[in-house]
């Protein structure tokens, strides 16, 4: 084939330009209080997202990959769960800009909203972009424009804390005149038509009332359990959603558990009285949510109608209080005795199946005398009594036993792999394994090199003319995909050499930590921190221990299997 005119192909040389790859960006957007469909001045999620896809959709440097939203959040505080999320993504690479309607929308705590544009933006190489104020932090002219947007979000924070102020002070208000009511109504009782009231729920209210008689005759908390699944009776939780008065349907289990029998006897709103005021939240005093004293509280007395009889609620209250003052004096009594029962394994052991924490239990045994035992039980069970997982434990002296002889296994383990990690360096074996692992990598760093050559001289085949737009690109876009391959297959060549280096020497990390704990005798809090990562219990006292640098152990095994097939 005849080649082409080099000055016919002149001119659209200079039409090539550098591709610049679009930036992954996210929308961010945030609703203070649930969005119902209210007049809200345009700050409805729906409204921000479409005010950022527009600004989007008019940058083709920018493409977008995910909306984030956070609905019924304050802006005060960054501790938000599509925020979190978004920050993660963020740290990891995948979203590398960020817009927002507004700053508001983004925060509204002046010092925290700074630290995020001046230093941890910065620091990760974020672009963000605010479209009201026309704020973008990869092109602000300079100190002005910082100046009006530290302005803005200083604003942004008194704006927030005059809200709160007054929001606080007129909850207070109602309070102290009867006129507020609790949104989350107890059990037992439903809005009145105009929802200003409680009414009585007559089935519901059956229930309670079985409930204060069954405690009146001294039927325990665990007994009333039972017997309220026994006869098949809807939980609170599953009431209310079915009367209307709680929303959602994501409902897990029974529902019926001891505290919710406790909530249920210590609750006065079934003597009629309104208690308000427990918790206190107040922005513009600086105050995250904390619990009030009791002398602080709010008590509006015959504020609804009585479920139960004032005689029968002071009755169970005694009852309650005397039950207490007796569990208080028999933990004081063995309060030496536990103290001495230390868990070995808080926070390293957890459930199989829920993949939950094993909580750990003193249980006092009565047999020839009082005597006490560790147990851990399954935490989703234990504490919500439910089908989400089965009812299975492991006695502290079984783990411990079982623990102890997986410990002296790996002891024996280490000591016959550094005697054979001895005998194999320096062979035939490992110098075989060495060399195939630097031949790869050689072999890939030699293909990448002719690669380079032949994407450098595509350029020079296109200006000359051999190559025509099409063919170039073609050829630029196959040779740079191919570039990616051979990039990730030498990342992952060099990996597998250091990991074999790392594995064969006398000082990896799993055989360093074996010679530190060699000496100890006995399971210790300092043996379990050193050698344990976590241990997994399933079903019939059947336990797995997963070692710290276990993922070493298993690559220094591998290398010695390769090395023997070598050698």
């Amino acid at each position: 084939m005849a080649r082409k005119s080099r000055k016919a192909q002149a001119q659209p040389v200079a039409e090539v330009k550098k591709e610049t790859a679009a930036l992954p960006t996210a929308i961010y957007a945030r609703l203070s209080v649930e969005n119902s469909g209210k007049d809200d001045d345009g700050n409805s999620l729906q409204n921000q997202i479409a005010v950022c896809e527009d600004y989007l959709n008019g940058c083709p440097y920018l493409r977008l990959t995910e909306v984030y939203s956070d609905n019924g959040r304050t802006g005060t505080v960054f501790d938000r769960p599509a925020w979190n999320r978004l920050m993660e993504d963020v740290r990891t690479g995948k979203v590398q800009c960020i817009v927002v309607r507004d700053l508001s929308r983004f925060g509204r705590d002046y010092v925290e909203t700074g630290n995020y544009l001046e230093k941890i933006f910065p620091a990760l190489g974020t672009r963000f972009i605010s479209v009201k104020e026309n704020f973008d932090n990869f092109t602000r002219g300079g100190s002005v424009e910082s100046l009006s947007v530290s302005l803005q979000n200083l604003v942004n924070a008194i704006y927030s804390r005059d809200i709160s102020k007054k929001v606080s002070t007129a909850l207070r208000a109602q309070m102290e005149t009867g006129s507020f009511r609790n949104r989350n109504l107890p059990y037992g009782y439903l809005w009145n038509e105009d929802k200003t009231a409680y009414v009585v729920d007559e089935e519901a209210a059956a229930v309670v009332r079985q409930i204060f008689e069954w405690k009146l005759r001294e039927v325990s908390v665990y007994t009333i359990v039972e017997r309220l699944k026994a006869g098949g009776i809807e939980s609170p939780e599953r009431h209310k959603r079915r009367a209307g008065t709680r929303n959602g349907d994501n409902i897990q289990g029974e529902g019926w558990c001891p505290s919710t029998i406790r909530g249920i006897l210590q609750n006065r709103a079934y003597i009629g009285e309104m208690i308000c005021g427990k918790s206190e939240t107040a922005l513009y005093k600086g105050l995250k949510k904390r619990i009030t004293e009791t002398d602080k509280w709010i008590v509006v007395p015959d504020a609804h109608p009585p479920i139960v009889d004032l005689s029968d609620f002071e009755a169970v209250e005694r009852q309650m209080q005397e039950d207490s003052s007796h569990r208080a004096s028999t933990m004081e009594w063995s309060a030496d005795i536990r103290a001495g029962m230390i868990d070995l394994f808080d926070g390293k052991i957890f459930c199989a199946d829920c993949k939950k924490r094993m909580y750990y239990k003193r249980q006092r045994i009565q047999c020839k005398g009082v005597v006490f035992r560790g147990v851990y039980e399954c935490s989703t069970h234990m504490s919500r009594r439910h089908g989400t997982c089965f009812k299975h434990a492991i006695r502290q002296d079984a783990l411990h036993e079982k623990v102890s002889n997986i410990i002296q296994d790996q002891f024996r383990v280490a000591l016959d792999y550094e005697k054979l990690l001895k005998t194999m360096r320096g062979g035939a074996g490992e110098a075989s394994v060495r060399e195939k692992h630097k031949a790869a990598v050689s072999s890939i760093k030699l293909r990448l090199n002719a690669l380079k050559k032949k994407r450098a001289g595509l350029y020079e085949s296109y200006v000359e003319g051999i190559l025509n737009e099409e063919e170039y690109a073609f050829a630029k876009q196959t040779y740079e995909e191919q570039y990616e391959a051979l990039s990730r297959l030498l990342d992952e060549a060099v990996e597998r050499r250091e990991r074999f280096l790392e594995s064969i020497s006398p000082d990896n990390k799993w055989l360093t930590m074996m010679r530190g704990v060699a000496g100890m005798t006995g399971l210790t809090q300092e043996l379990v921190d050193a050698m344990i990562e976590k241990v997994l219990v399933y079903g019939e006292g059947r336990i797995e221990v997963v070692l710290n640098y276990n993922d070493v152990f298993s690559a220094m095994c591998e290398c010695v299997e390769q090395m023997k097939e070598a050698g």
